[in-house]
């Protein structure tokens, strides 16, 4: 909440340094938006993905069932880890899609990746220099469960963020940059990479699990390896530089509501379906994300 706060505030600051409105932020990435949804949809996002990177995910459909097991139940209208629900054989998926509140056609079942580590990279655009990048930060997640497929989150207690940026020449954190902007041109975005070692990240080894396109922020905040200072400097780029990119917006049209379609998707999922706590236990980790 600290860290959420002192991200606005620095924001915010910056916005008034720049003379431009704060909630231009909501529209960098307006363009990936589904106007039709209210939502930055996966499936949208699923379709741009470049097909080596895809794990197979479809619609919840109860005349279809997973080839294997395990996959993830994710509903569109969430994003990062919530919702997600592990599910791990046919029994609890039965389980999901009894549960009140579930509508399948609302949640995605996406296969499980095999990549044994689990790596986020938080990335904004340089507001200067078209193609490059002012801020990247990359965490790899650790969770000290058992659990061979678990859900991880800020609100997991099992999972731990350890910054590993630095690990990264500056040459392989501009290939990453350039093989990321294959997806999209996304202003500001996280993506969740699973891979068996960094070495495969960096050759193109991964499958992408999410990308969150709305009010991201970097994970190296969360981490253990990182000083006050560095995570401070690490806020305040990141700030800086999204006001700047929210500047150049000043002159544009607002085309989507998004902040509060946003709230309206928020609203309709926590009235939609959250598992009891029996069903939890049973079915998933069900956590919440930042």
């Amino acid at each position: 909440m600290i860290i959420r706060g002192l991200l606005i505030l620095h924001y915010l600051v910056f916005c008034f340094r720049f003379l431009t409105i704060p909630w231009r932020y909501f529209q960098l990435n307006a363009r990936y938006f589904n106007n039709t949804k209210k939502i930055f949809s996966k499936q949208d996002l699923d379709a741009i993905t470049p097909v080596e990177w895809r794990l197979n995910q479809y619609i919840d459909n109860t005349d279809v069932l997973p080839e294997h097991y395990p996959v993830f139940a994710k509903p569109e209208w969430g994003q990062n880890s919530t919702g997600v629900s592990c599910i791990h054989n046919y029994a609890e998926l039965k389980a999901l899609r009894e549960s009140p509140g579930y509508q399948v056609q609302n949640y995605l079942i996406q296969e499980a990746a095999t990549g044994s580590i689990e790596f986020e990279v938080f990335v904004v655009k340089d507001p200067q220099q078209a193609n490059q990048f002012s801020v990247m930060s990359i965490t790899q997640v650790i969770n000290s469960s058992t659990d061979k497929f678990p859900v991880n989150g800020i609100y997991n207690t099992e999972t731990q963020y350890q910054d590993i940026t630095e690990q990264l020449s500056s040459t392989e954190q501009q290939a990453l940059w350039q093989e990321l902007s294959r997806m999209g041109d996304f202003t500001i975005a996280r993506y969740s990479l699973k891979a068996d070692s960094l070495v495969e990240l960096l050759q193109r080894q991964f499958k992408l699990v999410e990308v969150n396109l709305y009010v991201p922020m970097p994970l190296s905040l969360l981490s253990y390896n990182l000083t006050r200072l560095q995570k401070y400097q690490l806020l305040y780029k990141t700030t800086h530089s999204l006001a700047q990119l929210a500047q150049q917006l000043n002159s544009t049209k607002v085309t989507q509501g998004i902040f509060f379609n946003k709230l309206i998707a928020a609203k309709r999922g926590r009235h939609t379906r959250i598992l009891n706590q029996d069903e939890t236990n049973k079915t998933s980790n069900l956590q919440m994300d930042q």
